[in-house]
């Protein structure tokens, strides 16, 4: 699973980056080396504070690298979630 690198803010709308590593993994960059505008993607949110991030056309998406496991990039990733006690 990708993991959010980074939140930002473009003229009141919120702006998520996720590791080129992995998009190039998934052959969803250009030749350039920048993301690939054809392919359409869904953000849908599952529960407050979790998206997920979907191509609309998985056959845009190069996933022979996948066997089901979580691919190792290198870096740690650890869960999201948090709770606030009132």
């Amino acid at each position: 699973m990708a993991r959010i690198t980074n939140l930002s803010d473009n003229n009141g709308t919120g702006i998520v980056s996720l590791p080129k590593d992995e998009l190039e993994m998934c052959s969803l960059l250009d030749e350039d080396g920048g993301p690939d505008t054809e392919v359409q993607l869904m953000v849908m949110m599952e529960a407050p504070g979790e998206w997920r991030v979907s191509v609309l056309d998985d056959s845009a998406v190069d996933d022979s690298w996948y066997t089901g496991e979580t691919p190792d990039t290198g870096v740690a990733v650890s869960s999201g979630s948090s709770s606030t006690h009132r």
